[in-house]
């Protein structure tokens, strides 16, 4: 859970005092990038047959990762914005289950709830809450810095309190046969926090503005 915390911290800060959508767009290829290493190290012992583990191949292929989303990131934008609300909801589902299809253990299930928490929570908050990091009420100069260094502190305070909360949470259960599931629904609740109900609270707090509001 931390060693993914710390490789989101970076999307995390864009999508709040940055720009939402690269944001969400950056946290979506983190998580998979994650989830492919995990592949890369299940496979290890087969692919150490063909080809000597080593850590440069993985960072090819995280590096494939991102070529393809700057690649087709406008592309997908067109099309994924022609479609509904519902249909955008089943497509992250679907991208959620598929991740867990090969082997639900516990490593990809927290990369499915953490994608399923960013897709959700970004459609959630758009509909919504109307969070838009770049509004700032109209601040200018240093307290627009200070605005925006303001909802990060609070962002990533309240996750390190999650995180902190799951970790005591998961030493009881350990032991239990549900574990993948809550491990599953933590993660989930992170991406949503991060997604739209940080931004709700930000927006509270008048270190937001709401694009609902102003329209």
């Amino acid at each position: 859970m931390e060693l993914t915390f710390i490789f989101l911290i970076i999307p995390f800060f864009i999508y709040w005092c940055v720009n939402e959508k690269i944001g969400l767009q950056l946290s979506i290829v983190f998580v998979v990038s994650i989830w492919v290493v995990f592949l890369y190290w299940q496979f290890n012992s087969y692919l150490d047959k063909v080809i000597p583990f080593n850590f440069n191949l993985m960072w090819v292929l995280i590096a494939v990762i991102f070529f393809c989303y700057i690649t087709l990131r406008v592309k997908l934008e067109t099309i994924l914005g022609k479609t509904s609300f519902r249909t955008k909801m089943i497509i992250i589902a679907a991208a959620s289950f598929l991740m867990i299809l090969y082997r639900p253990s516990l490593e990809y299930i927290m990369c499915a709830g953490f994608l399923l928490g960013f897709g959700v929570g970004y459609l959630l908050n758009k509909r919504f809450a109307g969070f838009t990091s770049r509004a700032v009420l109209q601040r200018k100069g240093i307290v627009k810095i200070l605005t925006l260094f303001a909802r990060f502190v609070l962002g990533i305070a309240v996750i390190t309190l999650i995180i902190l909360r799951i970790d005591s949470f998961i030493l009881i259960i350990k032991e239990s046969q549900n574990i993948e599931l809550y491990c599953f629904l933590c993660s989930a609740l992170m991406a949503l926090w991060v997604t739209v109900a940080g931004p709700w609270l930000f927006i509270k707090l008048r270190l937001a503005e709401s694009d609902n509001e102003s329209s």
